[in-house]
């Protein structure tokens, strides 16, 4: 079994802390090649046996191309804006690894596509830049993210719940995907070191529990020992026209959990519930790890 070479930029955010504990977890240690090189712009990141450290102040100075020149696989975990992007595809082209993982991991944008535009369309412009480089491109499509203390266990504006209430949009018990955060690091773990690269689809959906509105609801509840109750309620063919004239009045995130809500109100196929999913191609019968749940 060959080993990969793994670079990544953007391990100190919420998605590369648990890359990182992926990489350190032994489980991918015959398929890698160490150290896995982690481009970062803090000077005082340690290095060890596993991760060597790359300070690069900028994504473009010449001396991160010619450190990364030759590496088999580009992870790339940073916040995703245009700016970035499109300096990333100007690393790409200089150092032309086999594959690259964008900063996807979300909602399916290309299903979204289908009714709505205007939500991150950069991010599918990015993917398919790359590709004309001529790298293979694979796209980590995980849902909502859920941890305990942040997404969908304290943050829950993505199901309407406010100070005052629950603002309700469509069938309250719609179902959708969720991945944990530790499921979204061994996955980019599991694409990266996947031994026959040209096989992967250019797109994948991962999910680790499939739960309703009401599930988070009733946990918020209980959590905070909350008696919450409903405020408004709006169909899902009202919330995607709503969603769809925010949109075009410009993307405002202070809008993004109403995007969200409007999102999951559509129901399967239409961005954050899939009928089709991909985990066992990368953890066949949970073999590599046991997949988390809500």
């Amino acid at each position: 079994m060959s080993k990969v070479s793994i670079a990544v930029i953007g391990l100190h955010g919420f998605i590369g802390e648990h890359v990182l504990a992926a990489i350190n977890s032994g489980k991918f240690d015959e398929k890698i090649q160490f150290p896995v090189k982690a481009v970062t712009r803090k000077v005082d990141a340690k290095s060890t046996d596993k991760i060597q450290y790359v300070h690069a102040p900028e994504l473009l100075d010449p001396k991160l191309a010619t450190e990364l020149k030759g590496v088999d696989v580009l992870v790339e975990l940073t916040t995703p804006t245009p700016e970035i992007f499109k300096n990333i595809e100007k690393l790409i082209e200089r150092v032309n690894p086999k594959l690259f993982i964008p900063s996807q991991f979300g909602t399916d944008l290309l299903q979204l596509g289908t009714y709505a535009s205007g939500f991150l369309d950069f991010k599918t412009e990015h993917s398919v830049n790359v590709r004309k480089l001529g790298v293979k491109v694979v796209d980590i499509i995980t849902s909502l993210w859920a941890t305990p203390g942040a997404y969908l266990y304290d943050w829950v504006g993505a199901v309407g719940i406010t100070e005052e209430g629950i603002n309700v949009i469509g069938d309250i018990n719609q179902k959708f995907n969720i991945c944990k955060l530790e499921d979204v690091g061994n996955v980019v773990l599991a694409v990266a070191t996947f031994q026959q690269v040209a096989n992967l689809p250019d797109v994948l959906h991962i999910a680790s529990d499939t739960v309703t509105v009401k599930n988070i609801i009733d946990r918020y509840s209980v959590s905070k020992n909350k008696d919450l109750k409903v405020i408004s309620e709006i169909s899902a063919e009202q919330g995607r026209k709503i969603l769809n004239d925010k949109l075009k009045a410009g993307f405002k995130e202070d809008d993004f959990y109403f995007y969200l809500q409007a999102i999951v109100a559509q129901g399967l196929d239409k961005g954050l519930y899939f009928s089709k999913l991909d985990n066992e191609l990368l953890n066949p019968n949970e073999s590599l790890w046991k997949w988390g749940k809500f």
